[in-house]
């Protein structure tokens, strides 16, 4: 049953038209009837999966359009609600009343009246389209008119700057165009957007119209017009025939059936509705418009076009309907009002002279009618009527209608009269209906003639008795009312009861005359599956088999003649050709033509058997037949098309013309008369001619045995039919190989014409190629080869000699055409065998690869290929453009066969004997010759690509056909070779395609490659900028949807390449950016378009932005206009569909714009803004709008949790792409941070990695991903926060939502070691021939996270399918290993990226909070994670080994900060242990390879040791502070390890190494090892361990290994610099420092041996000073002031009264420094000459110096008061340097100007100001209260009466 049209409530319409204001604003997308017909003609099926498009189109409103057709725009009246709804939908408390920058609710009112008012449609439909236009509006600014400085751009990037474009634009009329702000001044005009919103009317009505017809179609053929059956469509189908009340499954063939009477009721209310679309179509605009703006050509012709297809897609549903309901016959009703109809559509043939958009529905629409009208009159049922077989249902139907049948007959009469075509075969059929009235009204009148005459007989015999009857009366009328039949009214009344003449005359007339079966034949090219074709595969089926039940009705009365024939093969075609075969189809089997024609026995018999009984005779008909027929896609058992093949390999009889010559032979049944006769001797079809040798062994001789019997087929000649079993297959391939030696044999069948041949190995392809693609879909591995298919070439060749096969015949026949100047005839043939090639491709590839090496279609040996000279014409069109396309094709699969099997052919054949046999197709086939064959395939592509321009075509659509088909080859031989592999390699996979693909490179990268080449890809993005918005030809959107993505992906791997292989671009960078204005309006085109459009643009960015110069500007070869609406197109990022790839695509082309120096187009996305517009508005250039593609991101951040993962990941990096090079994006967020708590909130609900792996490695990559993003955000936030001192709040609020950083942010754990390297390992056993690195993407193309990441499984799908090993017996093969390697290594790729950006933000929150306990907590943690996530991992992958400097760098940062803060000693003590176990681990740490990260690590333990002394001495801790006891007891074990590896055998180590003269060791490293020694020996409590260490440094003899660097320091100094001197004394001062150990160092000579050592030479000199002229001098001034005066002292103080005699010994061997040191401090003196000296400066170092010197002279002084003899007196002035340090302490100011840093230390010290107890004694840096607090010291020394 029907939806109800009066309901209860009002359906609520939040689908068909959601609140006004969101859709104005943009938050929302109506889904226009355009967005909806487009996605269920979606050829993927991705938008009809979509929910929203569900959504919709299960809604109960929605459908209620559908069931009361044409309610979508019901016209304006009182008693409808539509204008309450209105008035509630435009009301104030919906929309904002007062108009604002993007719309004004008032003009959107006002122009939803005027809609209303000239459309004569309601109020709320007028104002969903008004919305629909307002949202569509830079989609239509796009695919508007374009402007003067676009041609300029056009015509440089043509090259032809000072031409004529339309010249080199052929198609498009580009003259007269106006200046962009004319252009955008003309959009802006209300007559303008008047016009646009009729438009958008008119488009609305035909799209409405044609969703109607689309979902028909999948109700009744059980998927949509071009796309297969999916859950989606499904659901859909499921709801809308629970909408009409029709069960969801199979509608049944019944006449009681529901589904029957439901589609006889919706045939009437279809075609109720058909005249008013016929009318308006036929009616002047005029008559229903009032406002005059709107009557301009361009809408007069679109208003033609709507009603005409809105008539088309109405008459397809009621066809399909009577189609599916043809059990009964129709209503007199339907019949009347459809061939009423039928009378109104005599103006289609009027319809060619009008523009192409209505001109190409004259076709479809006189086949329209023609098909409908023999459903209507039903002619199987009819002749069944007519036989007996079935009677009326009802008094109802049509044929019980004599005025019915009056008014048909009339109609079709006046049609023919008129010369309606479409009118032909209808009346062709009318001629047998009419025929079998006539007939059984003949029939019974003799009948009733012969009762009557019986009648009168018995009358007169009873008359003669004159016995009276009380009976009723009978007569001769009774009798013709019992027999009477309804239809006899209509002969009478027409006359034809006793003259059939008329009839007769009908039929002559449209067979003679009309050619009906050329018109049948004609129509059918429109109704099949070829490119050419109207109507979707399964509608055009049931189309052309009305004219299979014409043809098989009207047989009879024509009989087998070559017309009926032609029609007959032209209706199982459909136009269908070779190339068409692999076009999917989604016809069901039992609708499917071929299938019902190959299932019906009459069909069979009267056209099938009967060419078969001609056959060869008549050669053509009956391979034709075969090869139609084959042609089905369909593999069931009831499909018999085995019959095909049986009869080809089992031919039961030959019918050919026996020669004059042969006499041999009897008459034989002569009694029958049946011209039989019998063969008296053996009858040869081919013998060797005479002059030449017998046919060999293996030959078929092809011998009539003698006694076969025969008979003659006419009276007259010699033509005979013998029943002679044999195989056509066989005689076929022996027929053509003796036509290539006609000379040598004697061919009793006749030599083959070149048609003959064409046709003949036509066949063969077509049953070849069916058999592979059988195989292809019904095995579970597409790569098996068809044993069918080789069994077939196996018949073919059965009959030739041992060396040749049916191949080899082929190929030398194709060899002989093309050696030849062939007609037509001969292109054809040679286009067949091109066909057979291809087709024995994927079984015999060897073959075929071997023969094009020498074929002469393609250039060899440098010579140029015979394409070139077959194509050689102006006029492309007819047989020269099929053999071109051909070509192409071929060229195409060979390109991919030389990809595919790059594994294969290279494989060893040492298998087993079955695979073997297998692997043997690629035996012969070397690199050399596939490279070759490529290499000579691109050139033929390109010089087909240079002769564009030359070309005339027949028909556009041949254009597009050609540019899809040729591009695509380019296409393919560069992203073949380079997307995956190393191609510089030698192993590489597709070297063999190197060659072809650096040809192509260079044919469009080069300087001078000219523009002659760009032109055919110019002309194509000019093409496609002109929508193609038919909703009928699918087949060729689909064209125009391919030849476009071909030049766009073609520009796009071009432009890539251009950067993978750093080659300069411009010429081909400047003429796409000139065509970018072009580029940019295909994506308003059609949605299909803008990905591939969208990379183009992107990989042209990337291009310019690695320019060294100013990059060219997006924007300003866009201009503004453009560039505004292009980005208000892209900003609706798919919606309401919201496909992921199209929305991940637009949104990395947002993040590449932003990084790559497009300044002013990254203003627009950040802005919402373009320069002009921000020039003469208010806002500032820094504000984000809402309006803003930035702004919206934000927006969409909100609600993160809700957005896909893909579409997440997409949206952070365009963000963090406009922070990281737009800094002003992070202020402008400050003003809306509600994303950032969403940001939190994500984070904080992560689960850790290690637990969402387990369920889905993929989920826990991304998450990773969002986290790792979200924390470059939050780090980006805290640093310029940072810069206005509000980081605080935040940082702290952030420290609450850190734990999934803490569990996952280091350790990069997802890598599965154990994995790869068994995937590595049982990858090259089972394909030793290649790599798993082969299979290594290129950074050609972006990629994502996911199961295709790293290794290509695109292209190892189709490289390794044929080895049943790689899916696996249940998918568990080598092909899901690689799906999980690449899931790991996205796992791992997404941590890398989540550690970097943790790193970043945790430094910056140690930066923003320096005092939080909890964060030093959190870095000491983070520390220790580092170390411990290095132990882990134990790889020497680059990528890890940089990962693990960066850990340990990172750890180095965060105790650097925690050090100076006292953190916890157990905290501490934890990294400390960690650390030294990391440290310690460490084999051969100074070896070049390790010692950079050794380094680092020392760094670390030095600072860590630092943090620890800290922790343990800190005066504010508590007593029971964490951890404290345990670390005093752990610490110092530890420290002793430290010193013991580290430190002493360390430092032995490096002596060695700088002894050896090894580069890699620095001075620094020593003093890293002795920073590490003094933080060692000041940890508290290591006095107590001076035993130990002093056993130490003996065991690895450390002093020594000092000692000797010393004495060797001026041998090994670096440019006159002893540096290692002063190291080794620095190192020997910090072990004195140790009493037992300085001890120990006077007992062993140390003394002594610094004294005598050759560098203490120059130490002496006069000018060592610590401004010295060289440095050297100035090292020996470090060496005595840094290393030999405090070691003296450390040692005096440990040795007292032993040591002092050698200490003063000592000092009295440097007499010139004691006196410098002294001399250094004097007061200056003015009347001195001023010159730089070392009294113009002092330096802590100089009053370090004297400190330790007044110490040693004041204790020595003392000793020696005790004992003058042994202690000598040690010459120092202290009584002056007393003076001189009281004249500076007293004298600051002049103290700070003399005062000199030495190093950075000192210089931050000066920069650091001093400790406030000191401030108020007038200190102004660090350095000065060091400086100042030491001079008091020695003040102090140096006054009388110290102690």
């Amino acid at each position: 049953m029907l939806i109800a049209a009066a309901m209860a409530e009002p359906l609520s319409d939040q689908l068909y038209f959601p609140p006004l204001e969101p859709c104005l604003k943009g938050d929302n997308v109506i889904l226009s009837w355009n967005l909806i017909a487009t996605a269920l003609t979606d050829p993927y099926g991705h938008r009809q999966n979509s929910r929203p498009v569900i959504d919709f189109l299960t809604d109960p409103l929605v459908q209620s359009f559908f069931t009361k057709p044409g309610s979508a725009f019901d016209p304006p009246g009182d008693g409808n609600p539509h204008h309450a709804s209105f008035v509630k939908k435009t009301a104030a408390i919906h929309v904002t009343p007062t108009s604002n920058e993007k719309y004004d609710i008032n003009v959107i009112k006002e122009d939803a009246l005027w809609l209303s008012k000239n459309a004569r449609i309601n109020e709320l439909a007028a104002l969903r389209v008004v919305v629909v236009e307002f949202q569509s509006r830079p989609r239509s600014q796009l695919l508007g008119s374009i402007s003067s400085q676009d041609v300029a751009n056009l015509r440089e990037a043509a090259g032809a700057a000072k031409a004529q474009t339309t010249n080199i634009l052929p198609g498009f009329s580009i003259v007269d165009t106006l200046d962009a702000t004319e252009i955008q001044a003309n959009f802006e005009k209300p007559e303008s957007r008047k016009r646009r919103i009729f438009q958008t009317y008119l488009d609305e009505c035909r799209y409405y119209a044609a969703t109607n017809d689309y979902i028909f179609t999948l109700m009744l053929q059980e998927c949509l017009p071009t796309s297969p059956a999916t859950d989606a469509s499904r659901t859909i189908r499921k709801s809308f025939l629970e909408a009409y009340g029709m069960s969801p499954k199979q509608p049944q063939r019944s006449p009681v059936d529901t589904p029957t009477r439901t589609f006889r009721a919706l045939v009437i209310q279809y075609l109720n509705l058909l005249p008013e679309s016929i009318s308006r179509s036929q009616a002047s605009m005029n008559t229903v418009v009032e406002d005059e703006d709107l009557l301009v050509d361009e809408l007069r012709e679109r208003w033609i076009q709507t009603w005409l297809t809105e008539a088309l897609h109405r008459m397809v549903i009621v066809f399909q309907l009577l189609d599916l309901s043809s059990d009964v016959f129709v209503s007199a009703q339907v019949a009347q009002q459809w061939f009423s109809l039928v009378n109104a559509f005599g103006f289609l043939d009027q319809l060619q002279g009008f523009s192409e958009c209505i001109s190409d529905l004259m076709a479809p629409l006189q086949s329209l009618v023609c098909v409908t009208s023999l459903s209507i009159l039903n002619l199987p049922r009819m002749m069944a009527f007519f036989e007996g077989e079935i009677d009326l249902n009802t008094d109802d139907e049509y044929l019980a209608s004599s005025s019915v049948l009056e008014h048909i007959h009339d109609v079709l009469e006046g049609a023919i009269s008129l010369g309606s075509s479409y009118a032909v075969p209808v009346l062709f059929a009318w001629v047998p209906v009419v025929h079998a009235m006539f007939s059984s009204y003949q029939e019974r009148a003799e009948r009733r003639d012969t009762i009557q005459n019986e009648k009168a007989v018995q009358t007169y015999d009873s008359a003669t008795q004159m016995t009276p009857t009380t009976g009723r009366r009978n007569s001769a009328g009774s009798i013709t009312t019992i027999d009477k039949r309804r239809y006899d009214d209509f002969l009478i009344n027409k006359s034809l009861d006793r003259d059939f003449r008329r009839v007769q005359q009908l039929a002559i007339i449209v067979t003679d005359k009309e050619h009906v079966y050329d018109v049948i034949a004609a129509m059918s090219t429109y109704l099949g599956v070829s490119d050419r074709a109207a109507f979707p595969a399964s509608i055009g089926s049931r189309m052309r088999a009305a004219f299979l039940g014409l043809l098989k009705v009207t047989y009879p009365f024509v009989g087998y003649k070559s017309e009926p024939v032609s029609a007959l093969l032209a209706a199982l075609s459909g136009g269908q050709g070779y190339w068409d075969l692999s076009r999917p189809n989604n016809t069901l089997a039992e609708r499917d033509i071929l299938t019902l024609a190959l299932n019906d026995e009459v069909m069979i018999e009267s056209y099938f058997h009967q060419a078969l009984n001609r056959f060869p005779y008549e050669f053509t008909p009956f391979l034709s037949l075969c090869r139609n027929l084959y042609g089905s896609q369909h593999l069931t058992e009831e499909s018999n098309h085995e019959l095909i093949l049986k009869i080809l390999q089992r031919t039961p009889s030959l019918t050919f013309t026996l020669s004059d010559h042969f006499v041999d032979y009897q008459l034989a049944n002569e009694e029958d008369n049946s011209n039989g006769f019998q063969f008296l001797e053996n009858f040869p079809l081919l013998s060797p001619a005479p002059n030449r040798k017998r046919l060999t062994v293996e030959e078929e001789p092809f011998v009539i045995p003698a006694g076969t019997y025969g008979r003659f087929v006419v009276d007259e000649g010699r033509i005979v039919r013998v029943e002679y079993e044999h195989s056509a297959l066989a005689l076929l391939g022996k027929r053509l190989d003796a036509n290539l030696v006609a000379n040598k044999y004697v061919m009793e069948l006749g030599e083959l014409t070149i048609a003959e041949t064409a046709e003949a190995i036509s066949l063969l392809a077509t049953l070849v190629r069916m058999e592979s693609l059988r195989t292809a879909a019904s095995d579970e591995n597409p790569f098996t080869t068809s044993e069918t298919a080789i069994t077939i070439v196996g018949e073919a060749s059965r009959a030739l000699s041992r060396t040749r096969d049916i191949i080899s015949v082929v190929c030398d026949t194709l060899d002989v055409l093309l050696d030849g100047r062939p007609e037509d005839d001969g292109l054809t043939a040679i286009v067949a065998c091109l066909q057979f090639l291809h087709a024995i491709l994927p079984i015999c590839p060897g073959r075929v690869w071997s023969y094009m090496s020498r074929c002469a279609l393609l250039g060899n040996q440098g010579q140029g290929g015979q394409l070139a000279r077959l194509i050689g014409n102006l006029d492309l069109s007819g047989v020269r453009f099929d053999l071109l396309t051909s070509a192409a094709r071929l060229f195409s699969t060979l390109v991919d066969s030389a990809m595919s099997s790059s594994v294969r052919r290279k494989s060893d054949t040492k298998s087993p004997s079955r695979q073997k046999q297998t692997n043997d197709i690629w035996l012969g086939v070397s690199d050399k010759i596939v490279s070759h064959i490529c290499h000579s395939i691109v050139r033929a592509a390109m010089d087909v690509l240079e002769s564009f321009s030359t070309w005339r075509f027949s028909s556009g659509l041949d254009r597009m056909i050609l540019v899809r088909d040729v591009v695509s080859i380019l296409d393919k031989v560069i992203l073949y070779t380079f997307s995956m592999d190393d191609i510089s390699s030698k192993a590489s996979l597709m070297s063999a395609l190197e060659p072809a693909a650096k040809y192509v490179i260079d044919s469009f990268l080069a300087p001078s490659a000219g523009s002659l080449r760009i032109q055919p890809l110019l002309v194509t993005l000019v093409t496609a900028t002109q929508p193609f918005g038919s909703t009928i030809y699918a087949s060729r959107t689909d064209a125009f949807r391919a030849q476009t993505e071909a030049v766009l992906g073609l520009a796009r791997s071009l432009v890539r390449m251009a950067n993978y292989l750093d080659r300069p671009s411009t010429t081909i960078e400047n003429q796409l950016f000139k065509a970018t204005p072009l580029v940019a309006r295909v994506c308003a085109c059609h949605d299909a378009f803008r990905g591939p459009a969208v990379e183009l643009l992107e990989a042209l960015v990337i291009s310019a932005g690695k320019s060294s110069g100013e990059p060219p500007s997006l924007l300003g070869y866009l201009g503004p206009q453009t560039s505004r609406s292009f980005l208000q197109l892209l900003s609706t990022l798919d919606r309401p569909f919201d496909q992921a790839q199209e929305v991940n695509t637009i949104w990395r082309f947002f993040s590449t714009i932003v990084r790559n120096r497009q300044q002013w187009m990254a203003d627009c996305l950040l802005t919402g803004r373009t320069p002009r517009d921000a020039e003469h508005g208010n806002g500032k250039a820094t504000e984000a709008p809402s309006s803003s593609v930035y702004a919206s991101a934000l927006s969409r951040l909100t609600s993160i949790s809700r957005i896909g993962e893909s579409e997440c990941l997409s949206i952070l990096d365009f963000i963090t792409s406009a922070q990281n090079f737009w800094p002003w994006t992070v202020f402008t967020q400050q003003m809306n941070t509600d994303f950032l708590t969403e940001l939190r909130g994500f984070v904080r609900g992560l689960k850790p990695s290690s637990l969402t792996s387990k369920s889905s490695v993929l989920q826990a990559c991304n998450e990773a991903r969002i986290a790792a993003y979200i924390a470059e955000i939050f780090a980006m936030q805290l640093f310029y926060l940072r810069q206005t001192g509000k980081a605080s709040t935040f940082a702290n609020e952030l420290t609450r939502d850190l734990d999934y950083y803490l569990r996952d942010g280091v350790s990069v754990s997802g890598y599965n070691r154990g994995l790869h390297g068994n995937f590595a390992r049982n990858f090259s056993n089972q394909y030793p021939v290649c790599a798993l690195e082969n299979f290594k993407r290129t950074l050609l193309e972006p990629r994502s996270l996911g199961t295709d990441f790293y290794y290509s499984l695109g292209f190892a799908d189709r490289i390794l399918g044929y080895d049943p090993g790689w899916v696996g017996p249940r998918s568990n093969g080598f092909r899901s290993e690689m799906e999980k390697a690449n899931a790991n290594l996205s796992l791992v790729d997404a941590q890398i990226s989540l550690y970097h950006a943790w790193e970043s933000l945790l430094l910056e929150l140690s930066t923003c909070l320096p005092s939080s306990d909890t964060l030093k907590k959190h870095s000491l943690q983070v520390a220790q994670q580092c170390l411990e996530a290095n132990e882990e991992i134990r790889t020497h992958d680059q990528v890890f080994e940089r990962l693990g400097e960066s850990r340990v760098n990172l750890a180095l940062m965060l105790v650097q900060r925690v050090v100076d803060s006292a953190p916890s000693p157990g905290d501490v003590t934890q990294l400390l242990t960690a650390l030294w176990a990391t440290v310690s681990s460490v084999q051969e740490p100074f070896a070049p390879e390790n010692i950079s990260s050794y380094r680092t690590l020392l760094k670390l333990l030095y600072v860590t040791l630092r943090a620890q002394l800290r922790s343990l001495i800190s005066t504010d801790a508590p007593p029971g502070r964490h951890g404290s006891s345990v670390a005093a007891a752990m610490v110092p074990q530890i420290v002793l390890s430290i010193l013991d590896v580290a430190v002493a055998k360390g430092f032995r180590t490096l002596v060695s190494l700088v002894h050896d003269s090894q580069t890699s060791i620095l001075p620094s490293d020593f003093a890293l090892i002795n920073a590490i020694l003094q933080a060692c020996i000041c940890i508290p409590g290591m006095d107590q361990n001076q035993t130990q260490i002093l056993n130490i440094i003996a065991t690895h003899d450390a002093v020594q290994a000092a000692v000797s660097l010393y004495s060797w320091a001026d041998k090994l100094a670096d440019q006159g610099d002893p540096i290692y001197g002063e190291l080794s004394l620095l190192f020997l001062l910090e072990l004195s420092t140790l009493p037992s150990v300085a001890e120990q160092l006077a007992c062993d000579g140390l003394l002594n041996h610094i004294t005598s050592a050759s560098l203490a030479t120059y130490i002496r000199r006069s000018n060592v000073k610590p401004f010295a002229d060289s440095v050297g001098l100035q090292r020996c001034y470090s060496i005595w002031a840094k290393g030999i005066v405090p070691l003296l002292l450390n040692i005096l103080t440990a040795l007292g009264t032993n040591i002092a005699p050698e200490v003063a010994h000592v000092l009295n061997q440097f007499p010139n420094l004691m006196q410098s040191s002294t001399e250094r401090f004097e007061p200056p003196d003015d009347g001195r000459r001023r010159d730089r000296n070392d009294r113009d400066y002092i330096t802590l170092l100089s009053v370090s110096e004297i400190h330790s010197l007044a110490l040693m002279t004041r204790v020595l002084g003392a000793l020696r008061a005790n004992n003058a003899r042994d202690v000598p007196v040690v010459e120092w002035d202290s009584t002056g340097l007393l003076e001189s340090v009281e004249f500076w302490i007293d004298r600051r100011k002049l103290l700070r100007e003399r005062l000199v840093t030495l190093g950075p230390r000192e210089a931050e010290w000066r920069n650091t100001p001093p400790s406030d107890q000191n401030r108020t004694r007038g200190f102004e840096s660090k350095l000065e209260e060091k400086l100042i607090e030491q001079l008091e010291s020695v003040r102090i020394v140096l006054s009388e009466g110290l102690e």
